[in-house]
């Protein structure tokens, strides 16, 4: 197989959009009609809105909402934000432990349905919309020290339109992340952060069943950091988070052992998640976390990369 073009990235241009540093920035999902990113920060726990038109990221916390929901301890939390199709002021989140629905005209939380696997420890961490418009969530176990306590605690689930009860489809995983499909809709790949694999699934998007899983990239050879939030371009490249790599990852997955292109973002040590946006889809907005002043000046703040020479596929939404 001939390896995808790479990126010529010398000319990319990372912009800070944020002076407010985020706990854990994660989720970034370019709304098109808007022409606004809408992104989360897992502990705030919050749904932020950045308009890039005024340059303002407005921040919604919904801890308050969820604790009179009865939420507790980790599942105080949000892992995944993405809009609903005919619902312009609905959003759908996966709380810690909950498919929910947030208003951000009223504030209002509404909760669907529960993620129920038994366990106390786990709440639900990355999600995202298949091409036929199923939410796709993952669980993981709770960090500590970002390492997980239980390394096979976490799953990924299945919630089909209707906000049917979350499906199980994938077992034993320690932090679920990134999420994306090819543009022929015969693949999926799935990250899972702390065994550092990128997995590829064959994926039929009439009936949404995955099968056949493999290990695509092993990252732990690489200098890539964790792998975490993750994009497709219109070739098929993979734009991947290197959380403790200061950096995004470009890697090819029709040839596993190219080496991957990497974007650096200055002063962030722990990059959670990128998303293409922008009219044009040829903007990387990305995001990060911070623990400690180790992490760097601009740890926890959104960014957007331009000059990436790359363009994205649009973010998928919600059928409701």
């Amino acid at each position: 197989v001939m390896p995808l073009p790479k990126p010529n990235v010398s000319n990319a241009q990372v912009e800070v959009l944020t002076e407010e540093k985020f706990s854990l920035g994660e989720g970034p999902h370019w709304e098109e009609k808007t022409q606004r990113l809408i992104w989360i920060d897992i502990f705030g726990p919050s749904v932020n809105i950045y308009d890039p038109a005024t340059k303002e990221n407005k921040v919604y916390n919904i801890r308050e909402q969820l604790e009179k929901l009865g939420a507790k301890g980790n599942r105080v939390t949000i892992g995944a934000v993405v809009p609903i199709v005919g619902e312009p002021n609905k959003l759908l989140i996966a709380t810690g432990s909950h498919i929910a629905t947030f208003d951000p005209t009223t504030g209002e939380v509404e909760f669907k349905n529960e993620f129920q696997d038994g366990k106390d420890q786990t709440c639900y961490n990355d999600g995202k919309c298949d091409p036929s418009g199923r939410f796709w969530v993952g669980s993981m176990g709770v960090e500590v020290n970002a390492m997980v306590d239980d390394l096979e605690a976490g799953n990924l689930y299945l919630v089909d339109k209707g906000f049917a009860a979350p499906k199980h489809e994938v077992g034993k995983i320690a932090i679920s992340n990134g999420l994306a499909w090819s543009a022929d809709k015969k693949t999926l790949y799935y990250i899972d952060s702390i065994p550092g694999a990128i997995y590829v699934f064959e994926y039929d998007d009439i009936t949404g069943c995955i099968s056949n899983k493999k290990t695509l990239f092993d990252t732990t050879k690489l200098d890539v950091g964790f792998p975490d939030g993750m994009a497709i371009d219109t070739l098929g490249r993979l734009w991947v988070a290197g959380y403790f790599s200061s950096a995004v990852h470009c890697f090819d997955p029709t040839c596993p052992s190219e080496p991957p292109v990497s974007v650096p973002i200055p002063g962030a040590r722990c990059i959670t998640s990128c998303c293409f946006g922008g009219k044009n889809l040829d903007e990387l907005y990305v995001t990060s976390a911070r623990k400690d002043d180790l992490d760097g000046e601009n740890a926890g703040k959104l960014f957007r990369v331009t000059g990436i020479d790359a363009t994205g596929t649009l973010s998928q939404c919600y059928a409701g």
